[in-house]
């Protein structure tokens, strides 16, 4: 897949780039910028597919989107290739969309712990360690720091306040039954604390071990 997507992306960098005169070093960007489309694509696509096959699609959507956005801002371990990437991230995931359905069980005064925890605990995290630099993105300056910062803290404090509403729309549903979103709320939460979880020395050796695993089956 990784072969055949760089591929893609080649040939039509290769098209664009002739058709408006663009020199070697502009290339290399369209190229780029191909590539990460395709690979956002596939990536799309395979989540898609998998939700559908588990009859899981709009909680494993809801994680990866929330966990695809917070990680732009906040960094963290990267996978050894694209394909081991994307694998990596279905998987994890998928860990968590299955620990949202055992959520599902619980009573709601449990849930709302469980999910002031979580808030509490990303929260910790966030603080500690947000930005996370990476190979492809050190992070020198401190500008870019406080800004992915800021941005990775908005997307946070948003989670927040849709905690806080949705509790209050609860309150309100039992009199009127309107449409519950309280479960939409808990793969939302998930979804963040999975992605600040990535920050921390545990959650970084399990995308690693991850990473490995695949290395070993040849992804």
């Amino acid at each position: 897949m990784q072969n055949l997507s760089q591929k893609i992306s080649n040939n039509l960098a290769r098209y664009i780039s002739d058709k408006v005169n663009k020199s070697g070093e502009e290339f290399e960007v369209i190229r780029y910028g191909v590539f990460i489309f395709i690979h956002m694509s596939i990536a799309a696509i395979l989540t898609i597919v998998l939700g559908i096959l588990t009859n899981t699609l709009l909680e494993i959507i809801i994680i990866s989107l929330i966990g695809a956005l917070l990680k732009r801002f906040c960094g963290g371990v990267h996978s050894s290739s694209p394909n081991r990437c994307i694998v990596t991230g279905l998987v994890i995931s998928y860990i968590f969309v299955v620990i949202g359905k055992s959520m599902n069980n619980l009573s709601m005064n449990i849930i709302y712990l469980l999910e002031i925890l979580m808030l509490i605990n990303s929260f910790i995290i966030l603080y500690k360690k947000c930005p996370v630099p990476s190979k492809n993105k050190p992070l020198k300056k401190e500008e870019t720091r406080k800004r992915l910062r800021k941005k990775a803290f908005n997307i946070y404090f948003m989670s927040v306040v849709i905690f806080i509403l949705n509790i209050i729309f609860n309150e309100i549903n039992l009199k009127y039954k309107f449409i519950d979103i309280n479960y939409l709320v808990i793969y939302m939460i998930l979804g963040l604390y999975m992605q600040t979880l990535t920050l921390t020395i545990m959650g970084s050796n399990m995308v690693l071990f991850i990473d490995k695993l695949l290395i070993k089956i040849n992804v």
